[in-house]
């Protein structure tokens, strides 16, 4: 019995001692998985701060970017309104139009009027020559182009940028195309104002002005009836005295007034067809007294024919 007793004793203090052994050993493997997840947290944890330390750098670099590019444009924006000689084509808004050679566009942030360069088209509302022929076609033709376009844009030429009525003076494009040629072309405008040093596309617009002479397109259907501007409006051809010119007597020393019937041209004694030749040979105009004053020319009858608007 004692021996059975023992027996029992045995088995159960062998049982307790394997049941410690298991519990240390799955201690162990416990530690270790700790140890393991640390260890790879750790791992995450770096890499997840080296990626957001290369995304800080990559924002920094775009605003970086960004910025430059910004000063790149202001400078290239602000270079290009200090140079209206240059051919570049500045984008503006369509605010209305006037007639057919004239019109208003959002320049510079404000409402500003443009003439265009080197044409002129038949008047619609002058207080003296009323409505020319053609003169509303001019108007409404200018209207629809600059109506239906998608871009409108202005070019400057290397003359003075305004008139004395402080109108811009500009070549004007409509979707890329200049509509001071399509009127030219198309006869409702003529080549006109001319005033170097901005001449930069007349020989363009004489052009194609022939071209439109040779089909007796628009204003050139009446013959001359726009260049004399309708023949209503002429002077009388009683021609005006010159002024008195002094002159120095070969070795009297003495000044001797001459008086016009003798000495000086009558007014009409040199002529030219149109504004355009007669500014080839005196770009400012003429005054009544001058030879190559016709009165035709002087459309505003003032007494001074093709002179600078």
């Amino acid at each position: 019995m004692k021996k059975i007793i023992l027996l029992c004793v045995s088995i159960l203090f062998l049982a307790t001692i394997a049941s410690g052994c298991s519990n240390v050993s799955t201690d162990n493997s416990e530690d270790e998985n700790v140890k393991q997840e640390n260890t790879a947290l750790k791992s995450i944890q770096k890499e997840l701060e080296e990626a957001n330390k290369n995304l800080k750098e990559r924002v920094e670099n775009s605003e970086k970017n960004s910025n430059n590019n910004e000063k790149t444009t202001q400078n290239d924006t602000q270079e290009k309104s200090y140079k209206p000689g240059t051919t570049d084509r500045i984008p503006v808004e369509l605010a209305g139009t006037v007639d057919g050679d004239t019109a208003k566009f959002i320049y510079n942030g404000s409402q500003q009027s443009f003439r265009f360069l080197l044409i002129d088209t038949p008047e619609t509302k002058h207080p003296r020559l009323g409505k020319q022929p053609f003169g509303q076609e001019a108007s409404d033709r200018t209207k629809e182009l600059l109506t239906n376009a998608n871009k409108i844009e202005v070019e400057f030429d290397v003359g003075g940028q305004t008139d004395k009525y402080q109108r811009y003076l500009a070549y004007i494009y409509v979707d890329g195309k200049m509509l001071n040629e399509i009127l030219v072309r198309e006869g409702l405008a003529k080549v006109a104002y001319v005033y170097p040093p901005s001449t930069r596309y007349l020989d363009q617009l004489e052009s194609v002005q022939e071209k439109a002479k040779e089909e007796k397109l628009g204003i050139w259907s009446l013959g001359s009836a726009f260049e004399d501007n309708q023949a209503s409006t002429q002077q009388s051809t009683t021609e005006q005295p010159a002024t008195n010119n002094t002159q120095s007597s070969n070795g009297a020393g003495n000044s001797t007034t001459q008086t016009p019937n003798n000495t000086s041209q009558k007014a009409g004694s040199e002529y030219y067809p149109n504004c355009t030749a007669l500014r080839k040979v005196y770009p400012n105009g003429v005054p009544s007294t001058h030879p190559a004053y016709n009165g035709k020319l002087d459309r505003d009858k003032d007494n001074f024919a093709c002179e600078v608007n």
